[in-house]
Formats: C-alpha cells, sequence, structure tokens
C-alpha cells in the first residue's frame, strides 16, 4: 500500500554512473474527450482486459483517492468549469517512472518515497484539489505512478497551455521535476535541449510490454476443431482456419517480444541523440571559455590603460596637458574621418 501520510527522508543523490542510465521519467498525455478519460481510467483500475499485467501481482497495485472508475469520473466532472472550450483539454494524465534498472535497483519503500514526492510535486504544480485520482501500477514489468489531473488555472478556466504550452514549458517542467524529486531519489535528468523527442504515456505503454513465452505447438492443436455440432453432420474447421487460428496464437504471444525489441532499439536511438547533443553542448561550452579567456584579455588590457590615465591625471602638470593633447587629436582625426567618409 501507498502510504501518503509519512514524509519521504530526502537522500543524498547517488554518484554519476555514466555507463548505467539513472533518470527520473516524466511523461505526460492530454485528454481532450470524457470517453478519453474514461477509457483510460478504466486501464488504471483494470477493469478491462490489460495483456501486458500480470493479474498474480494486479493486488499490489495502489489507488488514490478513487476506488473505481466510476468514482474517479465523478471526482472529474465536478471538477470541469460550466463552459467548456470546443476540442480544449479536459484532464492531463501523467506517469512517473524512472529507468529501469534504476527503478528495480530501489526497494519497495524507496519506490514509495519517491511516488510519494513526485505526487506532492503535481499537488504543488496544479494544486491538491485539481489532481483527481493517482496511482500505481506494480503488475507490469516497470512500476510507475499515473496521476489525473484537470488543468485549471488561476482563474478556474481550464488552460493545459500554461502547463505544457510548447517545448519551453516542456524542458523547464522536466528540469523542475528531476531538481525537486528525481535528485534526493539518485535520479538524474536527461539531457537539455536534447534532440530526442519528448514521448507521451501511449508511447511509454507501447515500450513495456511483458516479455513473451514461447509459443508450444503440440498435435491437437494442428488438428481441425469442431465448430459446429449436427444432427447428421459436425461442421469443422477447414485447414485455412486452422492456419489462421495458430497464427493468431504465434502473433498474440510473441507481440510483447516484437514491443520490447523496438522499445530497446528506441532506448538506443535516444542514447545516440542524448550523445550527440552532449558532444555539441561540450564544443559550445569549449567555444565560450575561449571568448571568455579573450574578453578577460581584453578587460585586463583596458583596466591597465585606465590605471596610467588616473596616474595622469593624479598628478597633473605636464602629463596632463600631453594627454589633453593627445586626446583632442584623436578626437579630430576621428572628426576627420567621419567627414572624408560622408564626402565619398
Amino acid at each position: 500500500m501507498l502510504m501518503l501520510g509519512a514524509s519521504s527522508p530526502l537522500a543524498s543523490p547517488l554518484p554519476h554512473r555514466p555507463l548505467t542510465m539513472r533518470y527520473a521519467i516524466l511523461r505526460t498525455q492530454k485528454l481532450k474527450a470524457t470517453s478519453a478519460v474514461a477509457r483510460s481510467l478504466k486501464h488504471a483500475f483494470r477493469e478491462q482486459d490489460t495483456p501486458n499485467a500480470d493479474q498474480a501481482k494486479t493486488p499490489e497495485n495502489s489507488h488514490i483517492d478513487a476506488a473505481s472508475s466510476r468514482e474517479a469520473l465523478d471526482r472529474f466532472a465536478a471538477l470541469l468549469p460550466d463552459k467548456v472550450r470546443k476540442n480544449g483539454v479536459l484532464a492531463i494524465e501523467y506517469l512517473v517512472t524512472a529507468s529501469p534498472e534504476a527503478m528495480h535497483g530501489k526497494t519497495r519503500e524507496q519506490q514509495d518515497a519517491y511516488f510519494r514526492d513526485a505526487l506532492a510535486w503535481l499537488h504543488a504544480r496544479h494544486g491538491r484539489e485539481n489532481v483527481f485520482y493517482a496511482g500505481v501500477h506494480r503488475d507490469e514489468l516497470t512500476p510507475h505512478m499515473y496521476a489525473y489531473v484537470v488543468p485549471l488555472d488561476e482563474r478556474g478556466r481550464l488552460n493545459a497551455r500554461a502547463f505544457l504550452g510548447g517545448s519551453k514549458a516542456l524542458t523547464q517542467m522536466q528540469t523542475d521535476f528531476a531538481a525537486k524529486v528525481g535528485r534526493a531519489h539518485g535520479l538524474e535528468r536527461g539531457i537539455e535541449r536534447s534532440k530526442a523527442q519528448h514521448q507521451t504515456v501511449r508511447q511509454f505503454y507501447a515500450q513495456i510490454q511483458q516479455p513473451a513465452q514461447h509459443v508450444q505447438i503440440g498435435a491437437d492443436d494442428i488438428a481441425p476443431r469442431t465448430l459446429e455440432k449436427g444432427l447428421l453432420r459436425d461442421r469443422i474447421e477447414t485447414p485455412d482456419m486452422v492456419a489462421d487460428r495458430l497464427s493468431k496464437a504465434v502473433q498474440r504471444a510473441y507481440t510483447p517480444a516484437v514491443e520490447g525489441a523496438k522499445a530497446a532499439q528506441m532506448e538506443r536511438r535516444r542514447a545516440r541523440e542524448m550523445t550527440d547533443t552532449a558532444k555539441v553542448a561540450q564544443a559550445r561550452e569549449a567555444e565560450l571559455e575561449r571568448l571568455g579567456q579573450a574578453a578577460r584579455g581584453k578587460a585586463a588590457e583596458a583596466a591597465a590603460e585606465l590605471k596610467t590615465l588616473m596616474g595622469i591625471v593624479a598628478r597633473g602638470g605636464d602629463a596632463l596637458a600631453r594627454l589633453q593633447t593627445e586626446l583632442r587629436e584623436r578626437m579630430a582625426r576621428s572628426q576627420q574621418k567621419r567627414r572624408d567618409g560622408l564626402e565619398r
């Protein structure tokens, strides 16, 4: 059970390990229709078939502020304003987890502490009353928390743009979450300004399918099955029907493995993109350092010249008179150059 009353200990950040990904993961999904909210809630409460969930572990899932999709929908409806813009975002679904190796490396208590802090961050971001339901799935491959929010702004209007509007807002959100939640649990932010694209909750779910079991096809499976018993003759499967049945069984069994391979390929691509971004950032940092050194050198020269001038002014006499004469000559030459340029 996810206990919300207890405060979570803020552990010191773990040391950086470049060969192990320990990233805080935050995903969002915009829901623009009540039917979309209802479908997502039915998945959350396992009120519909969920192939990627281990039913034996489903009782370990946690539900916060609602015990069923119906109760959560009622809380959602009570928060909606009277006027709703057509095609407006009615709710935002957040998903919180971490890199699989980081998540599985935590104890149940450490996972709960991470999820508690993440939920507190959402409460601060949207207001406690606007987070109408949250929960934790432990029956899928990687434990993760999800939360549903009605995105009301300070005027009480639906305004998802204020929270998710544009790449800059998404970047700031990821940075803030990593700093205020992830860091205390030994998790770091992904590389900022990376070429890797933001994933939605739906895309994330597509990557956490359970590994498939190998298909075992026996003689009974190959034999045609009786479809309907008749008085004189039974209707049995044709060879094409048998082939179609076996093909579907194989496809169902290996779809999770195919999805897992796609997920691994996507993670490798994202890792390459983040590496490329890091190289660009290092080159940019080196160029800025070079420019900074040049600027510091010029500043030192200017400071030395100013010190010399101040000394001349302080001493006065012939040195000051020569300085004033030199400055007047410089101004005269400069004015002459400007006049020559205009005449041309």
